[in-house]
């Protein structure tokens, strides 16, 4: 059950970091940026990501990894809603701000799901290396609110993913609190 959610998780936050990263240009550009300028936001993007990828390294020494995801998940969710509520620079600065919370989530997201397979690790990660697919059908969704409503509201997609890989990373520190419940003292 732990590996399936995981899979779906990693499936919609892939979707979800190609949405954020995808549709920066249009957004930028809906708020009356030019695509130039929309290009060093996208820039940033991928910097804070870079960054947010060894802070967040740092902080699984001293936090678990499911508390670790399910807070920088509730982050991104917060960015996002401020990336459809405050259309302006500061709803651009939000969706550059995504990128910080999505840089700790593929490879733990794999982890959290791979732990206590086994043998059957090996079949398990080639699942959720698969899961990548996300990123091209996801999107597909977020497409479809842009053309309907408009760009800022269409990041309502990425949020609802990030909904549930929050809701995946509370279910996995569930399950440890619920084994280590059962463990017969010492």
């Amino acid at each position: 059950k732990k590996y399936v959610s995981g899979v779906l998780a990693q499936i919609l936050y892939v979707g979800a970091q190609i949405m954020c990263w995808t549709y920066i240009y249009q957004y930028a550009e809906a708020i009356g940026m030019d695509a130039v300028t929309a290009g060093y936001y996208q820039m940033a993007a991928f910097v804070i990501f870079t960054i947010g990828r060894a802070i967040g390294t740092y902080m699984l020494r001293f936090m678990s990894s499911g508390k670790l995801l399910m807070y920088f998940a509730l982050l991104a969710v917060t960015f996002v809603l401020g990336t459809i509520f405050i259309q302006n620079i500061v709803g651009l600065y939000c969706l550059v701000g995504v990128s910080f919370c999505m840089s700790l989530m593929f490879p733990t997201i794999y982890a959290i799901s791979l732990h206590g397979l086994g043998d059957d690790a090996k079949l398990g990660a080639a699942g959720l290396v698969m899961a990548i697919l996300g990123g091209a059908i996801v999107p597909v969704f977020q497409a479809v609110f842009i053309d309907t409503y408009s760009v800022a509201f269409s990041y309502v997609v990425p949020a609802g993913c990030f909904i549930i890989v929050a809701a995946y990373a509370a279910f996995d520190l569930k399950t440890k609190v619920r084994v280590f419940n059962n463990v017969a003292p010492c």
